[in-house]
């Protein structure tokens, strides 16, 4: 097995945890299914944005100015209440 460097491996495990959570996202609408499995892969996924700012890979402050930038984005070209 090919060996991955610690920053490959940890960009590989979140982009299969983002694709597991829009997979069960997507049981929820097509399935009417509840939420249980969306709260465990949405905790996997948050793990995972955890890891990467504890190793420096990410700046929490920055992740939260772009989440505030994302709201006020949703507030003009959404219809949802936030």
């Amino acid at each position: 097995m090919n060996q991955l460097s610690e920053r490959d491996e940890m960009l590989v495990i979140l982009m299969e945890e983002c694709s597991e959570l829009a997979i069960e996202a997507s049981k929820i609408l097509r399935f009417n299914k509840g939420n249980q499995l969306l709260e465990s892969e949405a905790g996997d996924l948050l793990c995972m944005l955890q890891l990467l700012e504890e190793k420096g890979y990410i700046d929490w402050g920055n992740v939260s100015l772009c989440a505030s930038a994302k709201r006020e984005k949703l507030k003009q070209w959404s219809n949802l209440n936030v």
